[in-house]
Parts: C-alpha cells; structure tokens; sequence
C-alpha cells in the first residue's frame, strides 16, 4: 500500500511539472496560429514539437514566410520601428506589409542597400546576403 501511494505522488508529480512546463513553453513562444491549424491536418507529424508551429522571433514575415533576418538592433517608438540591420532579403516585397514580433510594418525608408559582405574575425567568417539598413517603418494597425 505504501509503495502505491509512494508510486501516485511520484507519477502526479512528474504530470504537474510535464503541464507546467509545457504552459511556460506555450506562454513564451510566439505561435504560429495559421500554421499550427494547417499541421493538424498532415497525416505525419514528424516530433512531437512540430504540432505546435512557432515564429523565429529574429525574423520577418510576408504570407507565413520567412524573408529576413534581423541581425541588429531594432529601436522602436510609439508607432515607429527602426532596423538597424536586416538580412536574406531577396524575397522581400519591399511594397508590401511585413510581420515582425507580432507587429504588422510597411517600409517607409530605407538607409541603404548592400548586396554582400563578408566579415572575417579571429573565430571564424560570416557571409551576409542581401542586407538593407536603417530601415524605417511605420506599425499598421
């Protein structure tokens, strides 16, 4: 009798901890809905993981895809964001809204535009695509 009750608290504690860390994990990511919807219906869901998709939060998105990578800074106002640097943007339509963090942007300004650079430190290189800078937009409600 002992050992059972010793084996219903252990397993009960094991769910508890299983539940709360799946609230945290839910509660922290930023989730893709649309998505997450359309993986309910595949008939394979290769890792558990994958039933709920999420966003990269260092990304930019047009129509559920990724088109660039935020590599700086990013001050923000009111109504306002400024990238200092966004990379892998060449299937960014630039007359098109974006997403970024949940914020739906349309591009006002852009500093410049650099096809390639190459950065070279003691610990190795780095290749960047397709970069654009200052880049000044306006949050769309």
């Amino acid at each position: 009798m002992k050992m059972e009750i010793g084996f219903k608290i252990l397993w009960t504690l094991v769910l508890i901890i299983v539940f709360v860390c799946s609230i945290n994990w839910i509660w922290t990511r930023q989730i893709d809905v649309k998505e997450t919807i359309l993986g309910f219906f595949k008939k394979e869901v290769e890792r558990p993981v994958d039933w709920i998709a999420t966003r990269d939060e260092n990304a930019i998105y047009q129509n559920g895809e990724i088109v660039g990578n935020v590599t700086a800074k990013v001050d923000e106002t009111e109504d306002k964001l400024i990238f200092h640097e966004i990379c892998n943007t060449s299937k960014l339509n630039q007359e098109l809204l974006f997403e970024y963090r949940r914020e739906k942007l349309r591009i006002i300004e852009i500093g410049s535009i650099i096809g390639q650079e190459n950065i070279v430190t003691s610990s190795g290189s780095e290749i960047k695509y397709n970069i654009i800078r200052n880049v000044v937009c306006e949050k769309v409600k």
